[in-house]
């Protein structure tokens, strides 16, 4: 922690009755649209992917605070998504591991969707670390709904486990095709030049 170069700005922040910051932004997609309809492959897939990378490439996303209330850091995250396995609207939170290919992701991300229990528990994926699930973040995709914004719920008074996101539908606007990413994350770990960062990473792979 001496050591550590945000040791101040967590501290600042650690105490804050709300230690979270939210945001949501755009991101351009048409080029992730277009590959995924020619190849007949998942457009989720292919965001899910854009987004876990990003967060691998930006060592600010990857901290953590364990049940002791230290800090900790991951050399790279997984990522939970809640998959809809009914037309009720349930879903099945899956843990999809982290792949630098793409295309061993795709492969990895299609078995475990379709191995999906619909009858299990659907928070089986959150619960299997207990407390110490720190090594993941969450993305939610919600395909048919467009938002602004977005108020995610706070576990602890220090924050959540691991940062929580969402994915909404995808628009067109001026001859673009863009889509809204909210998250909530710890403030005491990422700035606006890491969220800058990482939409900027995103909408780099997406186009």
């Amino acid at each position: 922690m001496e050591t550590w170069e945000r040791k101040d700005n967590f501290e600042f922040f650690r105490h804050f009755l709300n230690p979270q910051l939210s945001i949501t932004s755009e991101v351009e997609c048409a080029g992730a649209k277009i590959r995924a309809k020619a190849s007949k492959k998942s457009f989720f897939l292919h965001y899910l992917y854009a987004v876990l990378r990003a967060v691998n490439e930006i060592p600010e996303f990857r901290y953590r605070i364990d049940p002791e209330g230290k800090v900790v850091y991951f050399d790279t995250v997984d990522i939970l998504s809640p998959i809809k396995v009914k037309d009720n609207g349930k879903f099945f939170t899956a843990r999809f591991p982290w792949y630098e290919d793409f295309d061993c992701f795709y492969e990895s991300a299609c078995k475990i969707i379709q191995n999906i229990d619909p009858e299990g528990d659907p928070y089986e994926a959150e619960k299997t670390g207990g407390k110490d699930l720190l090594d993941v973040f969450l993305l939610s995709a919600t395909p048919d709904l467009y938002f602004t914004s977005i108020t995610c719920t706070q576990e602890y008074r220090q924050g959540n486990n691991y940062p929580l996101m969402n994915a909404g539908k995808a628009i067109e606007r001026e001859g673009k095709l863009i889509m809204p990413i909210s998250m909530t994350l710890h403030h005491g770990f990422v700035d606006g030049h890491h969220l800058a960062l990482f939409y900027k990473k995103v909408e780099e792979l997406l186009k």
